[in-house]
């Protein structure tokens, strides 16, 4: 499975933003090496627990900032954020029921990566606009 490698196309400007999204596909690549290294399931359980954990964290990160600066777009942007969570928590659920198949591999790296590829690209891309305009961007 191929590795997802960060580039200059999924950055934002704003630097906590893009920390944040260096980490996810950062961690959404050790569950996929984990399971195809047959890392164990207590193992890759830990895994994604922790990115759940920490796409709560981010999104409230985000969300925080939105809410702070008035953001005209909050809602449609946090009912994406919940979309992502749920597809973890499906992922979590599948992963309980089936253990650490290749089919989890394969879909932690095209249903999560797609999605925080096109949202990067397209939702917090018109987020980052705007908060670089609030003076929020790289100093």
């Amino acid at each position: 499975m191929a590795k997802i490698e960060w580039d200059n196309s999924l950055s934002t400007g704003v630097e906590f933003i893009d920390e944040q999204h260096k980490m996810l596909l950062e961690k959404i690549n050790d569950i996929s090496k984990a399971v195809e290294a047959d890392r164990g399931p207590e193992k890759i359980g830990d895994m994604l627990d922790f990115l759940l954990e920490y796409s709560d964290f981010h999104f409230n990160a985000e969300e925080s900032h939105m809410r702070e600066m008035a953001y005209p777009d909050l809602e449609a942007h946090r009912q994406q954020h919940k979309e992502f969570v749920e597809t973890i928590k499906e992922l979590i659920r599948d992963f309980l029921e089936d253990g650490p198949t290749r089919e989890l591999a394969e879909a932690v790296n095209t249903m999560l990566v797609n999605w925080l590829r096109k949202h990067i690209k397209t939702v917090d891309a018109k987020l980052a606009v705007f908060l670089n305009e609030k003076g929020l961007g790289r100093q």
